[in-house]
């Protein structure tokens, strides 16, 4: 109580609990479990903040204070009150009800009872009351000392939750040893190893007695085979109710094989001779195409042969087809899905649009067109019931039926055939297609027919159907006497299009494609084909300088004041060769002024003999600021095209890389102040790209008159690139001088980035096409940098000097003392780094293992720390390599840390594996037992028991092997290796020889061959 309070309510969550176990192994209460290295590189289980380590030195923090949940004394003494008077009226009112009756002769006895009966009633009332306000004065008597109450309530969460973490760490104690229990190994039965080696069998075994059974002849299983068939055609015959669908059997092999056309081959048998036990399912083949001809093993075909069986039990042979019936009726809808969801991903795409609804498929097509929705939905329908001649049941057939639907409404006639052989999605879209294309052409030529011209035969009308391809069904209209034009409609689409292609049949075509509804408009919009004029003299103007003239964009009245403004009354549109497909140039007229624009699509573009086709919606437009260009009484110059060429480029960079920034939640600023070389005075492109590398608690940065000077890049625009007609962009950033070291700058100083040794600065140039966004480029190029400057950090660290640096590549020697010792790092455009080692290079055997740990780390600092460790194991690989020139001995390299020696002649292995032994990395090697059919030599056993009993500078023998330093193991090696070269039988002396890694002649084979495992 605190305060006047009374009451509290706690919930807190119980923190993570992490105990770390003695292999370096980080475990919760939970099982969960974070990798560690060795205790000196261990990262703390929990991340000091930044309180703590100011703390640190001090008293350790106070038990956290609970002060959610409290409550008023005063509530508590107000509801009290309030309760105690509304139980006092309850209490008068239930008196006043036991009343005495009028006055005979029981009156003198009742009226005593009456009267104890009230007063009960009375004290049990007081009684209860007070109980209450005993309670709420020891509340108030405890409320004096609320100070100290809050502190043994705290006392008492914080003792409740240490009890807590006691019983998670006895539990994970208690799991750990349960866990371990499994690891153990047992005892070996040494009494039991020496019966079978002394004596060739155990006597104290019992021998149950089994009898293997004897395999089957070839005669024998034939004879089996034809008896199970006879039994299968006589239950068959006598005893099973075979449904009409199982009509088509046939018996061989043991087994009855029922065949349903275009769904199914199941094949069963029997497990007894009695006709009142089920039949067993044996396989099952598909008849039907695309699909496997077989089930493949799997729990797929264990689950289908337990469901299977299950049902044989139940239902006999008619519940067998039922089910696997409707499994293939499902089957055949999944892959009409699949196919279904393939075209929608791939040449159908963002065309096509695909919804499964439980056992059904709804396909809608021609998505992007406007108007009602399009779809077909295939489902498992079911056909009336007929009653057999020879079944006694109704059979109600399930099949796969279609339903169409045309705007949203469905079509009662579905002009399609399914074929269910041959599942193809794509073939009955296009069927449904062809005829959706057939009625929109029926209904414009219908339309156009009432009028005059059509109507009379002054202009002819043609239609040509096709049942299997839209592609193919066409409306020949003839526009006037000397031209007409060809409509047919796109299959994937939907959209009309409009042959041969001019500039009249290209605005037309878009406006048809616009129409809500081309069943009731179109006739209206291929009317009005007839009235357009040609192109004005602009447009003839800029397509003699060179620019590209988009005739097929046509816009209407009310797109083009949404646009460009409610005054506008015709535009045209161009692009330069060289920009991206989604941006364009448009030039408006209107009674006001002439104005450029800069267009931005959302349809993707194609191009197709120089024929632009694109879509019907424009995302944005955004005006240019030129001077002179836009002025309507003055023609148009070659300095003027260039001046707007240059500032639309720059504002169609500017906007792409700002919506890209914004895209990615990064900061960023265009700033003017900044001088640039163009007349239309761009302003400058300032970003903050986020960098993980810098320090949590950064000190604010210095003054400056731009923002974010320390971390900022500037984007600024300078140009368009007249002979490749690329934008350019000069890229500035600015990094710590400390970061940056001599020999960075020396080898990346170039034509792609230039450094500044004082500031710390680099800057380099950036060539993209007009509309493509530079921000990956320039996040690119800079991790290149920041990748170079870390890779060479790391190896001054080591002390190591690169010898090829670059933005794509790393070369350096990780042993100064040889040159074999050679490392290239290289990186592709994927940014995944390709290791390669130089011909001759020790390591070259572990070349896949030492790829892998650098991919999976990430980091250089590990690898060249494990090839400087590794290095005299490797160089004693190399030495008895050498020694053994007629292939004696094999070096096999399991892993990185882990490797085989195996000896022929003598025979001998030994296992090598790099362990931790008192916190210093030690080699161990052990010594295998040999293989089936091998001999030990005497004196190789001998001189071997001796090294592992015995101890040397840098290596000493432990049971049951021996433990080597990292630069002891290679002496090791050789004592070892001396030990099978003195005993193995003597070698012809070869004529040619060949230099080892440290430049001793070894004897060498015919060709030198570098293995790689």
């Amino acid at each position: 109580m605190t305060d006047g309070k009374a009451g509290r309510r706690v919930h807190e969550e119980e923190p993570d609990v992490h105990f770390q176990s003695a292999n370096g192994v980080q475990e919760g209460v939970n099982n969960t479990q974070v990798n560690g290295g060795s205790a000196a590189s261990r990262a703390p289980l929990v991340k000091p903040s930044v309180g703590m380590e100011d703390l640190s030195g001090q008293l350790p923090p106070e038990i956290e204070h609970i002060s959610e949940g409290f409550l008023p004394l005063a509530n508590i003494v107000t509801r009290l009150v309030q309760d105690t008077f509304n139980g006092l009226t309850d209490c008068i009112n239930d008196m006043s009800h036991l009343t005495v009756p009028q006055r005979d002769e029981d009156t003198t006895a009742s009226a005593p009872q009456i009267n104890v009966q009230k007063k009960q009633r009375m004290l049990i009332f007081a009684q209860e009351r007070r109980a209450q306000f005993i309670k709420v004065l020891v509340l108030s008597q405890w409320s004096r000392q609320a100070e100290a109450v809050s502190k043994v309530i705290d006392l008492g969460r914080w003792l409740e939750r240490r009890r807590k973490l006691y019983d998670g760490a006895c539990n994970w104690l208690g799991e750990l040893a349960r866990i371990m229990e499994l690891e153990r190994m047992p005892n070996p039965d040494l009494k039991t190893a020496l019966e079978v080696l002394s004596l060739g069998e155990v006597p104290g075994l019992p021998d149950l007695g089994y009898l293997p059974p004897q395999p089957l002849s070839p005669q024998k299983l034939l004879k089996a085979l034809r008896g199970i068939n006879t039994q299968l055609s006589l239950r068959l015959h006598l005893h099973e109710t075979i449904p009409s669908a199982f009509r088509n059997y046939s018996v061989a092999n043991g087994r009855v094989t029922f065949k349903v056309p275009n769904e199914f081959e199941v094949d069963l048998s029997i497990a007894d001779d009695d006709p009142s036990t089920q039949l067993y399912f044996i396989d099952c083949r598909f008849t039907f195409s695309p699909t496997s001809a077989e089930l493949p093993e799997g729990p797929l075909r264990g689950e289908l042969e337990h469901r299977v069986n299950e049902v044989l039990s139940h239902d006999g042979l008619d519940g067998c087809y039922r089910f696997l019936h409707n499994y293939v009726l499902s089957h055949k809808i999944n892959i009409l899905r699949h196919q279904a969801y393939r075209l929608s991903q791939e040449k159908w795409s963002e065309h096509l649009k695909v919804e499964a609804v439980h056992r059904s498929l709804i396909v809608q097509y021609w998505v992007g067109r406007p108007g009602g929705k399009n779809w077909i939905e295939l489902g498992i329908r079911r056909r009336k019931p007929i009653r057999s001649s020879w079944c006694h049941q109704e059979e109600d057939e399930a099949h796969i039926g279609i339903r169409w639907f045309r705007a949203g409404k469905e079509t009662g006639d579905v002009p399609v055939n399914f074929n269910d052989k041959d599942l193809s999605i794509e073939a009955v879209l296009k069927k449904i297609i062809s005829a959706h294309t057939d009625m929109i052409f029926n209904e414009i030529t219908a339309k156009l027919r009432e009028s005059q011209l059509y109507s009379k035969n002054i202009l002819r009308l043609k239609r040509r159907q096709s049942v299997a391809e839209p592609a193919k069904s066409r409306l020949y209209v003839q526009l006037t006497a000397s031209q007409s034009c060809t409509i047919m409609q796109e299959t994937m689409t939907g959209r009309l299009a409009l042959l041969p292609a001019s500039s009249l049949n290209s605005r037309a075509e878009r406006e048809l494609n616009g129409l809500m509804s081309l069943e009731k408009e179109a006739s209206s919009r291929i009317a009005q084909l007839r009235a357009i004029t040609a192109c004005d003299e602009l447009e003839n103007t800029v397509k003699c300088r060179g620019w590209e003239v988009l005739k097929s964009i046509r816009l209407s009245q009310e797109s083009l004041k949404q646009q460009f403004g409610s005054d506008t009354l015709k535009a045209s549109f161009f692009r330069k060769g060289s920009w991206n497909t989604q941006w364009l140039l448009a030039f408006t007229a209107s009674l006001a002024s002439d104005l450029w624009w800069i267009v931005e699509l959302n349809d993707r573009t194609s191009k197709s003999n120089s024929t632009v086709t694109l879509g019907p919606s424009i995302r944005a437009a955004f005006r240019v600021p030129v001077n002179g260009a836009g002025a309507a009484s003055k023609a148009l110059s070659v300095l003027d095209l260039t001046k707007l060429e240059c500032t639309a480029a720059g504002l169609i960079s500017q906007f792409t890389d700002t919506r890209q920034l914004s895209i990615q939640n990064f900061p960023h600023r265009l700033v003017r102040h900044i001088p640039n070389t163009l007349d239309s005075e761009l302003p400058a492109l300032y970003v903050q790209f986020p960098d993980q590398r810098a320090q949590k608690f950064q000190k604010s940065p210095q003054p400056s008159t731009i923002p974010w000077k320390s971390q900022t890049v500037r984007i600024s625009f300078m140009g368009v690139d007249a002979s490749k007609s690329l934008a350019t962009h000069l890229v500035v950033a600015q990094r710590g001088s400390a970061a940056l070291r001599s020999q960075v700058m020396e080898s990346v100083i170039g034509e792609f980035v230039k450094f500044h040794p004082k500031s710390g600065a680099f800057a380099f140039c950036l060539r993209s096409p007009v509309g493509q966004s530079t921000i990956p480029a320039v996040l690119d190029r800079l991790a290149r940098v920041q990748r170079l400057i870390d890779y060479t950090t790391t190896l001054q660290a080591f002390k190591l000097k690169g010898q090829n640096l670059g933005l794509d590549h790393l070369e350096f020697t990780y042993a100064p003392e040889s040159q074999n010792c050679r490392v290239k790092i290289s990186f592709t455009s994927d940014m995944l780094p390709q290791f390669a080692l130089n011909h001759g290079n020790p390591h070259l055997r572990i070349q896949d293992q030492l790829t892998t740990l650098f991919r999976r780390t990430n980091g250089l600092d590990q690898v060249i720390h494990f090839l400087q460790l590794s290095l005299p194991l490797m160089c004693a690989f190399v030495a008895i390599e050498a020694a053994h020139t007629n292939d004696t001995v094999t070096i096999l390299p399991r892993s990185a840390d882990w490797y085989q020696v195996r000896y022929q002649d003598p025979p001998g292995r030994f296992d090598l594996r790099l362990r931790r032994r008192r916190e210093k990395l030690m080699w161990f090697v052990r010594h295998l037992g040999l293989e089936k059919g091998e001999e030990q030599d005497r004196r190789v056993r001998d001189q071997l028991d001796s090294i592992i009993r015995g101890r040397g500078e840098s290596w000493a023998g432990v049971n049951p092997g021996i433990a080597a330093t990292l630069n002891g193991i290679e002496a090791l090696l050789k004592r070892i290796d001396d030990i099978f070269l003195q005993v193995r039988p003597a070698e012809p002396t070869p004529t040619s020889e060949k230099q080892d890694f440290k430049g001793q002649k070894r004897k060498a084979d015919d060709s030198d061959v570098v293995v790689l495992e």
